[in-house]
């Protein structure tokens, strides 16, 4: 169930004028965006619009080229600032798993506790259990990624993401690599957490989890924001050609 508490006034994550090349392509051009504490952001557009490129660039996986991103009211871009510390912030799930394979659910979910925030092992262990209960595997505990589905898999790693205690959780395109049958085994702890009040940004094709979870929908394409609007008006009254072109091609009639 969505939560009906409506999102800090306070931003998060503010993009200003934000530009990204790759070579001669222009990735983003004159990003500008806020996302509120506690606000469930969608981001969707045709592939290769630059979602997940934008994605990247809160979290310095990808490195603009000029612009200013402030995170927590800190420019991720100053000297000397932190980028370590900067991403215990930021959980970012990403649509390939990305999990260690020689390591079990609950010591993937673990290491980052241990190894980054220092936290004694039997502390990182309680808090793994209690993570994986949440994401509804506690019985996966101890099964490496091999003996998972895709479905299990992706649920490790949005625990492993929680475990770091993130203000953010990023996601992108987290369901593109999962069978249509185990999607909604994800969308539904993605729905939980939203229900429970934590930032999210999200790229994703699910238009469904979109209408019932996002607080704004932004509609991305050729690297730049087209339109952005509360789920109702974004897909029942799209104010721009391309969107409702977009939303022609992908809802069913």
């Amino acid at each position: 169930m969505k939560d009906d508490k409506m999102p800090g006034d306070q931003p998060i994550i503010v993009m200003s004028d934000v530009y990204k090349y790759f070579g001669d392509f222009a990735a983003l051009t004159r990003v500008s965006l806020s996302i509120g504490r506690g606000e469930k952001v969608v981001l969707v557009g045709p592939s290769g619009s630059g979602k997940s490129t934008l994605l990247r660039a809160i979290n310095r996986l990808e490195t603009i080229d000029s612009g200013a991103i402030l995170v927590d009211g800190q420019n991720i871009y100053d000297r000397g600032v932190n980028l370590g510390q900067l991403r215990t912030k930021m959980g970012m799930v990403f649509q390939s798993f990305n999990l260690f394979r020689h390591k079990t659910a609950l010591e993937n979910v673990t290491m980052g506790p241990v190894n980054v925030l220092r936290r004694p092992s039997q502390e990182a262990e309680k808090l793994g259990l209690e993570l994986l209960h949440k994401v509804g595997i506690a019985d996966k505990a101890g099964n490496y990624p091999a003996q998972l589905s895709g479905g299990q898999q992706q649920r490790v790693a949005i625990a492993r993401a929680l475990a770091m205690n993130p203000d953010i959780m990023l996601f992108d395109e987290p369901t593109s690599a999962l069978d249509p049958e185990v999607t909604h085994e994800v969308l539904d702890v993605m729905v939980n957490l939203a229900g429970e009040g934590m930032t999210m940004a999200v790229v994703t094709h699910e238009m469904g989890f979109a209408r019932r979870v996002a607080d704004r929908v932004i509609f991305i394409d050729q690297g730049q924001i087209i339109e952005e609007a509360p789920p109702a008006v974004f897909f029942e009254r799209p104010a721009s050609d391309r969107t409702r072109t977009f939303l022609q091609r992908i809802l069913p009639f």
